[in-house]
């Protein structure tokens, strides 16, 4: 019994000594963010995909002098001035995470609206939901086509975080359970022995009691969750490409031509997607811009109502080449 109360004793001694020295070396325990960021309010959780947006109209302000308006559709998608649903109507469906939803800018500022302006012989979907990588969007594209006739054209926006997203990389999860306030559903994929794509359902991150006031708890649970994720097949490029091979043929089989777009990638990364579109004969545009202080939101790095207009003329040259 006296050994056994000594090893409780020296357990519970270096549980202290390891949380203090954590937070000498500034990491502090897990929170729920405090922010006036919308992905809370305008998302709602879904079996299959994660989550999804809710439909309603919005308005956050942002600072004193900005307010940001969102509308959302009762198919998910967001508004982008066309009235009407006829499913006889030509559709050019948009999917992507917050760029290619518009995280930050109003509903008319988005790419999605001033295509809609200039291409009105066709009825612009917006299905960017923020947060998504490329295997989230890829669901939410198997979706649309069960529910939309006469897609003509689908448009990826790429931008390089959602190589860690669509691997459910552990990071990314627990920031988004932290901004979210509650339990956050994540579906990734990952790579079997043989190289081909395992699809894995949504798992919630795991949250441990106490942990809100331990920086050791909070790093077991991280720990826990990077043992779940585990991977000797961890290639988050290859696995992207993979699901962007996925949407192609998706596409074709729906009579739909399918572009892949980027948005924010280094060159390095830029260049080898361009070679893996053009081998895959996939149409390929970069429309990367550097966003910095005059291309993002304020107080933001989401890009602004001007990188939007490069964007809208860079998205627009491509699906015109298309149109040939």
């Amino acid at each position: 019994m006296k050994n056994f109360s000594l090893v409780i004793f020296s357990i519970i001694i270096t549980a202290m000594i390891l949380e203090l020295c954590l937070r000498l070396v500034g990491h502090g325990p897990f929170e729920y963010y405090k922010n006036n960021s919308p992905d809370p309010t305008i998302y709602k959780p879904d079996k299959k995909l994660g989550w999804t947006s809710k439909t309603a109209s919005y308005h956050f302000k942002t600072n004193k002098e900005n307010i940001i308006k969102y509308k959302f559709l009762k198919d998910g998608s967001r508004y982008t001035g066309y009235n009407l649903t006829q499913n006889s109507i030509k559709k050019i469906v948009l999917i992507g995470g917050s760029f290619a939803m518009g995280h930050g800018v109003n509903d008319e500022e988005t790419f999605a609206y001033l295509l809609q302006k200039k291409l009105n012989r066709y009825q612009i979907k917006n299905f960017g939901i923020g947060g998504y990588g490329t295997y989230q969007s890829y669901l939410k594209l198997k979706d649309v086509f069960d529910t939309n006739k006469n897609i003509k054209i689908v448009v990826y926006s790429f931008i390089e975080d959602h190589e860690d997203r669509n691997v459910g990389d552990v990071s990314w999860h627990e920031f988004l359970t932290r901004l979210s306030g509650a339990a956050v559903y994540l579906p990734y994929a990952k790579l079997d022995k043989f190289g081909g794509l395992l699809d894995y359902p949504p798992e919630k991150y795991i949250v441990l009691p106490l942990s809100n006031f331990s920086v050791l708890i909070t790093k077991i649970q991280k720990t826990i969750m990077k043992i779940i994720r585990f991977s000797l097949n961890k290639d988050r490029t290859l696995i992207t490409k993979k699901i962007i091979t996925k949407m192609s043929r998706l596409s074709k089989k729906n009579n739909s031509n399918f572009i892949f777009v980027n948005l924010l990638a280094n060159e390095l990364k830029v260049n080898d997607y361009k070679k893996f579109a053009k081998e895959n004969h996939i149409p390929f545009s970069n429309c990367h811009i550097e966003l910095n202080q005059e291309y993002v939101v304020k107080n933001d790095t989401h890009p602004n109502n001007l990188a939007h207009k490069k964007y809208f003329e860079c998205i627009l040259n491509l699906i015109n080449e298309q149109n040939k």
